[in-house]
């Protein structure tokens, strides 16, 4: 009976071990799983970020030729635009990692369109008048001026998101 105390009591040792083990693991796991997503959260928004600060230098940059071509006579050139807009990227991680500023993206594609049009326009009006002319920079300006704004505050935004998302929790 005694050689069974011992092979029990050896077992039970062994279980007993064996289960503390997989809690820790299971509990390094975790954490470790939640270490790694916020660092890619945090990878994600500073992409965000940027992209946010490239559609408004993007429309900046539209809206600076409109007014060129249509306040000093210098013909709008579309090749001078290097890059192409981030709006479907913007929209497609803001909708997977923070859908809290859809709206303020749905702002910013509003006032771009804005600007967009006031390329087209510049592209295709045949009769220029100074009425219109004046329209067309207005819009081109204020546009790209409110999606500058909206892009700050948005931005203001999605760092309060990153800073409440990363905080250290048990």
């Amino acid at each position: 009976m005694s050689e069974w105390i011992g092979l029990i009591g050896a077992l039970a040792g062994t279980a007993i071990g064996g289960y503390v083990t997989f809690r820790v693991a299971k509990s390094q796991q975790v954490h470790e799983n939640k270490q790694e997503y916020q660092r890619k959260f945090v990878t994600v928004c500073e992409s965000i970020h940027e992209l946010m600060s490239s559609v408004a230098g993007h429309a900046g940059q539209m809206s600076m030729m409109v007014i060129g071509d249509l306040g000093h006579d210098v013909r709008f050139d579309a090749s001078q635009i290097k890059e192409k807009s981030q709006l479907d990227r913007l929209k497609m991680l803001v909708g997977f990692y923070t859908p809290e500023l859809k709206e303020d993206v749905e702002k910013m594609i509003v006032k771009y369109q804005m600007v967009v049009h006031a390329v087209g326009e510049v592209i295709l009006q045949k009769q220029r008048t100074e009425g219109w002319k004046t329209e067309t920079v207005k819009e081109a300006a204020f546009a790209s001026a409110e999606l500058t704004n909206l892009v700050k505050d948005a931005q203001e935004k999605l760092a309060k998101l990153v800073n409440a998302h990363t905080k250290y929790q048990d």
